[in-house]
């Protein structure tokens, strides 16, 4: 008797070690999932800032200090500094920053320094401990650099200096390669900007074009919308009989944009179409200036009503992506001035096309489950409500699909948490294959997952539960085991809540597990 109690105790105890194991595990992801939404946070609050800084900065050294502080700032580092190459290009001398003193800091060679392999590989150096680093030249601060994070200063394709931050809060380690990796071409794309406007005054309104492409972001995200909006705005720089973005692809010209619309090179879209690629062809960095077109039989159409044509290219990550073009009247002969100008235009859409990218792939993290892929609660909240809006603004149906994994805690506990990852994302991988485009899939949570579908019906929501159900079942995928999943489908009743409809769902989806599982109930 007494062994029995025994090893019952026992088996309550390693039941309770299993408990505690999982809360840890469940703990912890918790702590990851709040960690990286705080490094989310601060990346996009130090883009918000920057924005606003390379928008309004009127001179190289502000832009500079500016930037930096910023940077600085976010990334808690205790050191930054701006190292300028010298005339001779073999050292670099400190120019300014924050807390170092200069006073005890000599030139620093570029052969053998970090900064130098910073400048030579062209790209972000990362120290997070120095003292593992051998032969690292010390700028002897106290208190001394214990990491240290460089980029290189690249203007006009030529080797001009390297930011330097050092001592960045551990917190923040993690991101902060990637975060100045983003931040450096941006920056130097500013700076070449900045060094065109005090080189030649005339570039004024190309900056207030630039200005006014880089404040695009504050009102979308959408390439389309940025580029018709520049496309517009170029014949405001100067005189223009029409102005034109194309953008490449593999197999020639992707889309093309036009001042005013349907205006085409040589009168027509196929001629369009063809000058274009040649033009590329002939000026593969995208920059070109051409006076006279009639002059030369490659770019010469019958048109007389235009006479020159300007060319600044589109850069993404150092590769071309596409044209901003200027068709100048006939009366009008295109120089430095408007190739300058365009150039600058170009660049500042470059910037804020990469930076509306980066802005959307971070929305698109923060709205998606990290394992499954799927859409997350929290974007799933949102569009419920949305969507019922909408249903009741223009009485159109709306079904909700609520489906569960049957069985999953048994996955998890006999095969072990990787194979139940498995099952997870497979279920998400058939689900996304099989919902239809108008459709919305979310993981709700844990091993449940939501549809939405719009303007459907409960019974034409069936048809997509029923594949689905019959999909997953007949799927031996993960390592030939079986799964089968559980729906409930709710159409939206007049004058019912978010709530209430996903409770109905949900009530239904515990009937058709009631049921004997691996069904589909409609309410």
């Amino acid at each position: 008797m007494k062994k029995e109690k025994q090893n019952s105790s026992e088996a309550v105890i390693a039941e309770l070690e299993q408990k505690v194991e999982r809360l840890k595990s469940a703990l912890e992801s918790y702590k990851n999932e709040i960690r990286n939404s705080a490094a989310y946070k601060t990346e996009r609050q130090i883009f918000r800032d920057l924005a606003t800084v390379f928008a309004s900065s009127e001179n190289f050294d502000n832009l500079f200090q500016r930037t930096m502080e910023i940077v600085s700032q976010h990334l808690k580092a205790r050191y930054y500094g701006i190292f300028w190459l010298n005339d001779e290009k073999s050292h670099l001398e400190f120019r300014y920053g924050k807390n170092y003193k200069s006073s005890v800091m000599s030139a620093i060679p570029q052969a053998g320094s970090l900064m130098g392999e910073c400048l030579f590989k062209r790209d972000i150096v990362w120290i997070p401990d120095v003292r593992l680093k051998s032969a690292c030249i010390p700028l002897n601060q106290e208190p001394p650099e214990y990491n240290v994070l460089c980029a290189p200063i690249i203007l006009f394709g030529e080797d001009s200096g390297v930011v330097r931050l050092a001592n960045i809060d551990t917190e923040y380690q993690d991101i902060a390669a990637k975060v100045l990796k983003t931040i450096s071409p941006l920056l130097c794309s500013s700076l070449e900007r900045l060094l065109l406007l005090q080189r030649n005054r005339q570039a004024l309104k190309g900056l207030d074009a630039g200005f006014s492409v880089a404040r695009l972001l504050e009102n979308t995200l959408s390439d389309v919308e940025i580029l018709k909006k520049v496309c517009s705005q170029i014949p405001k720089l100067f005189t223009c009989r029409a102005s034109i973005i194309a953008l490449k692809s593999e197999a020639g010209i992707k889309s093309v944009f036009s001042w005013p619309e349907n205006f085409f090179l040589g009168g027509n879209p196929d001629s369009n179409t063809i000058y274009l690629r040649n033009l590329i062809e002939a000026y593969p960095d995208g920059n070109a200036c051409i006076e006279n077109i009639h002059r030369d039989k490659r770019w010469a159409w019958p048109q007389r009503d235009v006479r020159s044509l300007c060319m600044a290219g589109l850069h993404f990550q150092g590769v071309l992506h596409g044209l901003a073009i200027a068709v100048g009247p006939g009366a009008e002969v295109y120089g430095a001035t408007e190739k300058s100008l365009l150039g600058i235009v170009a660049a500042q859409t470059s910037i804020t096309l990469e930076r509306a990218s980066y802005f959307r792939k971070q929305e698109e993290l923060a709205a998606s489950d990290g394992l499954t892929g799927l859409l997350n609660h929290r974007m799933f909240q949102e569009s419920i409500r949305f969507e019922l809006e909408r249903a009741n603004r223009y009485n159109h149906p709306l079904s909700l699909v609520m489906c569960d994994i049957d069985h999953f805690k048994r996955f998890n506990d006999t095969y072990g948490h990787q194979v139940g990852d498995e099952v997870l994302k497979m279920v998400s991988r058939t689900l996304k294959v099989l919902k239809r485009t108008t459709d919305r899939a979310f993981r709700y949570g844990g091993e449940e997952f939501c549809v939405i579908l719009p303007e459907t019906t409960s019974q034409n929501a069936v048809n997509l539960a029923e594949r689905l159900r019959l999909k997953i079942e007949e799927n031996r995928a993960v390592r030939g085991l079986s799964v089968t999943i559980s729906l409930g489908i709710a159409e939206h009743r007049k004058g019912e809540s978010a709530e209430e409809l996903i409770k109905r769902a949900d009530s239904l989806l515990y009937k058709s597990k009631e049921g004997g599982r691996n069904r589909v109930t409609v309410g």
